[in-house]
């Protein structure tokens, strides 16, 4: 069939393109604070600064478990994302600021689609993984094991350290070296440290 015969159809394909291409062609931010911004843009500076401490004056066991968490070459960002669906262990490492480095014991942690959460420990932590200039992102709230902690876009625009219950605002870069080892990195957190790893493993 000829198509001039039915140019009603094609005004009709042409306008339901027209509507979906924005849809297509631009992704929705991630709804980052802009101190949290700012703390990304700084990630390099505050991991250098932490490291010097660590290695200045951390224990060898430590800095053992240290260099494991930072061994490996992160994944691009398709094969991350979906290395990072499922269940795993993780340990937090602590740099800088009042010690040079503090490792602890492995907990428990799980990611589902873009919802990441660690689940044992009396630190917790509960939020999303984002793409962001062409990076996986952690965007969350830090809470006490026992409390409801709120949404990371529902807290509010002040962060204060001593209010109770204490619910505080984390952002970390996600680097996925592989199917079974990852890292996040959280540039100056507001409590206690300089630079924090969550490592990753199963």
């Amino acid at each position: 069939m000829p198509l001039t015969r039915k140019p009603e159809i094609l005004v009709a394909i042409l306008a339901l393109a027209l509507t979906l291409t924005p849809a297509i062609a631009q992704s929705t931010p991630p709804p980052i604070r802009d101190d949290d911004a700012a703390r990304l843009d700084v990630l390099n500076e505050s991991l250098g600064q932490a490291l010097r401490q660590a290695f200045a004056g951390g224990e060898k066991g430590e800095l053992a478990v240290l260099a494991d968490a930072l061994r490996g070459t992160a994944l691009p960002l398709d094969e991350a994302q979906a290395a990072l669906a499922g269940d795993w262990n993780c340990r937090v490492i602590k740099l800088g600021r009042s010690l040079p480095i503090v490792a602890y014991p492995e907990f428990r942690c799980r990611a589902d689609g873009s919802a990441f959460e660690k689940l044992t420990g009396s630190q917790r932590t509960k939020g999303e993984v984002h793409e962001y200039d062409g990076q996986l992102i952690y965007l969350g709230t830090g809470f006490v094991a026992g409390e409801v902690p709120a949404d990371y876009a529902d807290l509010p625009p002040e962060t204060d350290p001593q209010s109770t219950p204490q619910f505080m605002p984390e952002v970390g870069l996600v680097e996925m070296t592989s199917p079974r080892a990852g890292r996040i990195l959280f540039p100056r957190p507001h409590l206690e440290s300089e630079t924090d790893l969550l490592v990753l493993t199963r």
